[in-house]
């Protein structure tokens, strides 16, 4: 190597180090027209002024097309030039060309076996293949090779929780943290990987400091609000939604999660805003269509929701959720045959759906099929042993099928679970009713109309078992108070 070239390698380097890109080309585009004007045929001079141009477009400019094409007419000149083949992978990867990438580190490392840069970068190509395990054998190669490469335990640790395996990824997080004490990024993704397994609070913690390392970082604050919406507190994840979209105004997935937020608290019509802008984005993002479907059912809005949901299913075919949730659409509009339908599918491609189940009992008792019903409310009491709505339907469905004795144990189920469902102590009277216990209705009637004073049904059954008994005043109260729920009668008082 001549003395003039590794002047110009000094100068270049310094520059690098100092970000002064717009310096670095400036100096090697002098250099180049130098050097093609004394026609030149030092190739080994050339070679590194076209690697240096494309070093600046790759990192200074984020121009990687531009920086491609120097690294090629480098490797034109200098076929062994390893650092070139490893940054034009760098710049494919950037430019989402994984494959291609993965050809170039293969041949930097061929060049180089101990190049370990260039097996964290392979490492990071495939696992944007969702190639984890593969990429977990080159990010293990480069920590051999340099155990003090924070980004290559960071970079594991992702592949890692892709796999599941989130309290090694949390280890190789927590190395890189000891090695980088402000690395953002493993701050950022421990906590993600702590929300993954439930740790909410934990979580927290390392986006707040994420955040306090850096201020606009619009991921965190996305992050951030997702774990305190896992947590309920739905007011305090909508303002740290608002933080990152503040931060990123394109940031679909954020519109898409505080649009859910919104809708936990119930403003509906406000949560569709945030679907349509998440939607407006990113027009085949079938996730939004299925949570607005969601927000318009809750509006009692069910053809527009289920426009949605077939949104969904055209844009992902597979969606288990949008299937179950346009088959409780359906079921809103009475019909019962075309809501199984859907309903089957979802259970189909998911077969734990506790809601599609549930929602195909609602649609077979509607139908008379009671014991079908029955069948699928055990099932949603298999997935979830403390699903009071569950027992609660599967009560009704065994007294209409006069299994009085079961059914009431299935009442007496959901009152120890939650005592405050008024239409257990309902349903719970109705089977005493049946089975001629009216003192034992009458006490039921009375909790359910405690819970909900305009019952209007529950007068209406106490009335019944007011007579029964012969109670007739009562009887005729019950009935007159049952008027006035029912048809909205008034008292007049004199004045």
């Amino acid at each position: 190597m001549s003395e003039e070239l590794e002047q110009f390698k000094s100068e270049c380097t310094k520059l690098v180090e100092d970000k002064k890109y717009n310096e670095l080309l400036t100096i090697c585009e002098t250099k180049l027209e130098e050097l093609n004007k004394t026609a030149s045929d030092d190739k080994e001079f050339l070679a590194y002024v076209y690697f240096a141009i494309g070093y600046a477009n790759e990192f200074g400019f984020k121009n990687y097309d531009n920086a491609i094409e120097n690294f090629n007419k480098t490797i034109e000149l200098m076929q062994d030039f390893t650092a070139a083949y490893n940054n034009r992978g760098y710049a494919k990867t950037e430019l989402g060309k994984f494959q291609e990438a993965i050809e170039d580190y293969n041949k930097a490392i061929e060049l180089m076996p101990d190049y370990e840069e260039a097996y964290c970068n392979r490492g990071y190509a495939k696992y944007k293949l969702g190639k984890y395990q593969d990429a977990i054998e080159d990010f293990n190669k480069a920590i051999g090779l340099q155990p003090d490469d924070e980004g290559a335990y960071n970079n594991r640790g992702n592949a890692k929780a892709e796999l599941g395996n989130f309290q090694d990824a949390i280890e190789d997080f927590n190395k890189a943290i000891e090695l980088k004490p402000d690395y953002t990024a493993a701050y950022n993704n421990r906590g993600t990987t702590k929300a993954e397994l439930g740790n909410f609070q934990d979580a927290i913690e390392d986006f707040n400091k994420t955040i306090e390392l850096k201020t606009d970082d619009a991921d965190a604050y996305y992050n951030r609000g997702n774990a305190k919406s896992d947590l309920g507190n739905f007011q305090e994840a909508i303002e740290d939604y608002n933080k990152a979209i503040e931060l990123k105004p394109d940031y679909e997935i954020a519109y898409n999660n505080r649009g859910n937020a919104i809708s936990k608290l119930g403003n509906f019509q406000e949560a569709i805003e945030d679907f349509n802008k998440a939607i407006e984005l990113k027009p085949d993002y079938e996730i939004a269509y299925n949570n607005r479907g969601n927000a318009k059912s809750k509006l009692d809005n069910f053809q527009e929701a289920i426009e949605d949901y077939n949104k969904a299913i055209e844009l992902k075919p597979d969606h288990a959720g949008a299937y179950c949730n346009r088959g409780n659409a359906k079921l809103y509009l009475d019909k019962y045959k075309e809501a199984i339908e859907d309903l089957d599918k979802a259970i189909e491609l998911e077969p734990k759906l506790k809601n599609a189940y549930f929602g195909r009992g609602d649609a077979k008792g509607y139908l008379g099929k009671y014991k079908d019903a029955i069948e699928d409310f055990n099932k949603v009491i298999e997935i979830a042993p403390n699903d009071v709505d569950a027992y609660n339907k599967r009560g009704f469905a065994k007294c209409l099928l006069g299994k009085y004795q079961e059914a009431i144990e299935d009442f007496d189920k959901v009152i120890e679970l939650d005592p405050k469902v008024e239409t257990a102590y309902y349903g719970r009277g109705n089977t005493k009713f049946k089975l001629g216990n009216f003192q034992g209705a009458i006490e039921d009637y009375n909790k359910a109309i405690e819970l909900k004073p305009d019952y209007a049904i529950a007068y209406c059954r106490r009335c019944y078992a007011n007579l029964a008994l012969h109670n007739y005043i009562k009887a005729i109260k019950d009935f007159w108070l049952f008027l006035m729920v029912k048809i909205g009668f008034k008292r007049q008082h004199k004045h």
